[in-house]
Order: C-alpha cells, then structure tokens, then sequence
C-alpha cells in the first residue's frame, strides 16, 4: 500500500459550552450534573461541593431552570446553538473565498452538546484513513475574554481528549480574542447602531452599560485570573471608539452572580435600579461576554433585566450579540486564516494594543472581608445562569 502524505491544513474547531437537550427537569438535570460538576467552574472542596450539588442542587434546582430555558427555547433548538451552527457555516463560506489554497478547514463543537470535542476529533481520524487530514489542530474557545472557569475548561477537555487518542496532531488553543480588530470592531458597530436607531425614535440614551458575566473576586486577587484585566480592556477599546455615545455616560458592569462569595462589582441590577433613580431612565445594556445570544443575554438581560427596570419606572434596551452577523463572520473568518497561515507580524496586526496609560482608570479589586466558606445561602441561589 503506498503511503500519501497529506498536505499542510490546519483543522479549526470553534468551541462552544453548549445547551440543554430541551427545556424540561430531565434534560437540565442531565446538563447541570456535568456542567455543574466542572472543578474549574465550582472550585470549591470537591467533597463539599459534590454533596451540594447532588443532596441540594440537583433535586431540586432542574424544574426552576427548565421553565428559564422554555422561556428561550424555539421548539427545536436554543439560541446558542443555533447560533453558533450558522456562525461556523458562514465563517466557511467566508474562509472559501480567501483561502484559495484550502490549507484552513473550520468546525464547531460544544463541551455539553453534540457534536462533541471527541466527536469532531473522530472525524479528523476519519479524514486521516482517506488521505485528506488536517496536519494541524487548532482550538478556538468562543469566549472573548480568557477564565479559568471557561476557558481552562474548555483545554481540560481537549487535553482529557488527547490523553485517550494514539494519533495526536500538532496543536494550539487561542485563549481570548477579546481585542481583536474583529471582535472590538463589530461590537462598536452594532452599538453604534442601536444608538443612533434609539436617538432615531427620539430617545435620548443616558447611559450604556457594557455588562460582563461575573466572577469570584477570590479568583483574580489569589489565583491571578486574567478574566477582570480582559474585561477592562473590552470595555476601554469599545467605549474609546464609539460615536454615539460619550465615554462618561458609560459604565462596565457585571452580572450573573450567585453563592455567598464577594463577587466583581458593580453589579448591573444594582446599576440599573439605582440610575433609574437617579432619573437616569433609558439606559443601553450590552453584553461583550458573548458572541452568540444565551440564557445570559436574552433571559437574564432582555426579559427580566428588561421587567425590573419597567417596574422601577424606567427602560432597558438590550443589545444583540453579534451572533450570526455577516460583516463579523466575515472579519472572523479573516482572524481564522491569519491565525493559521499568518506571518508574526500579520498575527500581531490582528489586535489593538493597549498603553501603560490606559489602564489608569481601571479600578482596583480589593476584598471587603474574608472570602467566605461554602453556606446554606449558596444552596438557595441560582446556578443556572452560567
């Protein structure tokens, strides 16, 4: 049998978190025993917390998440799945017209939905036996700012992958892309968009926050997380290049927490209640934690986020993700080749740089007291929107 050795290409696997098989008790059950299970995501006393999370979370907490879930749910799929399936198409579609060579081939996968990592890691064995076989994985968590909790998870299973596989490629994981040209770019856009769409409708818009998903202060000021830094940076390119808007009138923000730990502040439903009383009444919510819509963004931010701030006397108008976006497909599509095939310069120029001088008016985390142990309040709490 004569031997065919394949050309250079380079395998690129968008990764995603995933979704629950369907909005019912079952199916969330099923979902939060293994998302919730994750040491990188509750890296509390496993012994602890696996107690918790089977005695008091799991019998309980599957029924309330399921009725969130049904609440985003389309009859067939949920918004990030859908979501990132035709972000993946598109990027294709684009990646076909630059790269003439066919040296970058593109695919999606999600850590608690099919297709799996392992799933996408059999196709390419499947490629290698026929002669056309990428020589070359790369990795691309769709999480813009790097975490531990999200991340480092995401290489944990890659790296688990690995440890069971006889043939094993040469690989990368790009662990953020949070100020890339791509990324920054397109969120300044459709912001600048809604903006203008808003003053358009003769609504005068007195602040815009730009929320992210929360984190343990614990985890930045002990274990040195990276996640608050990419935050900051986030917000400081977009807020530096919007036109709509004036940089005082903006806020960066954080959402989504739970348990009795301290978490990054300020937190965005606190914000929005106190501008509202402020008189600041029509405020602009986007989340650059994302890149496809979630539980977060059109349940936590764009239905009850939206319902408080009407029951506070004022208006929350969220802002999309740039999910399936045509000018973002096509600028990440452009981000993907160059990270496979670009020089060191070209991958260089793919991202803003940021100065000694920007990061002054980052405000500083401290600790106002001691972290606090696992309590019966974390057992009251919701663990679902993560």
């Amino acid at each position: 049998m004569t031997y065919t050795p394949p050309k250079r290409k380079t395998k690129v696997v968008f990764v995603q978190l995933g979704s629950p098989e369907a909005p019912t008790p079952k199916a969330l059950r099923k979902y939060l025993r293994e998302f919730l299970g994750d040491p990188r995501l509750i890296d509390w006393n496993p012994f602890v917390w696996k107690i918790i999370l089977n005695c008091f979370v799991l019998p309980f907490r599957p029924k309330k998440s399921a009725k969130l879930y049904e609440r985003i749910w389309d009859g067939e799929s949920f918004p990030l799945i859908t979501n990132t399936v035709e972000f993946t198409e598109k990027v294709d579609k684009e990646l076909a017209k630059i790269d003439k060579g066919g040296h970058v081939e593109v695919n999606h996968a999600f850590l608690l939905s099919p297709p799996y990592v392992h799933e996408v890691y059999d196709s390419w064995e499947e490629d290698l036996k026929k002669g056309v076989g990428a020589t070359k994985l790369m990795v691309i968590p769709m999480f813009p700012q790097y975490s531990e909790s999200t991340v480092a998870s995401g290489i944990d299973s890659l790296a688990e992958e690995l440890s069971k596989r006889v043939k094993i490629p040469n690989f990368e994981v790009i662990t953020n892309f949070h100020r890339t040209h791509a990324f920054i770019d397109n969120s300044v856009k459709i912001l600048d968009s809604k903006l203008h769409e808003l003053k358009e409708k003769g609504i005068d818009v007195d602040t815009l926050l730009l929320t992210f998903h929360g984190m343990q202060k614990r985890r930045i000021l002990e274990k040195g997380d990276d996640y608050y830094r990419h935050c900051y940076e986030t917000y400081r390119l977009i807020v530096d290049r919007l036109e709509n808007i004036e940089p005082e009138k903006t806020m960066m923000t954080f959402q989504s927490k739970f348990g009795s730990e301290e978490w990054i502040t300020p937190y965005t439903e606190e914000v929005v209640e106190d501008l509202i009383k402020e008189g600041k009444k029509e405020i602009v919510v986007y989340s650059p934690s994302f890149v496809v819509d979630c539980l977060e963004t059109t349940d936590e931010l764009g239905h009850e986020l939206v319902e408080d701030a009407k029951e506070w006397g004022g208006n929350v108008y969220p802002v999309e993700c740039l999910n399936v976006n045509q000018q973002w497909c096509k600028d990440f599509a452009m981000y993907t080749f160059t990270q496979a095939e670009g020089s060191a310069q070209q991958k260089e120029d793919l991202e803003y740089q940021l100065k000694a001088s920007d990061y002054e008016q980052m405000p500083q985390l401290t600790m106002d007291g001691k972290p606090k142990s696992v309590s019966r309040e974390v057992l009251h709490h919701s663990f679902d929107k993560s």
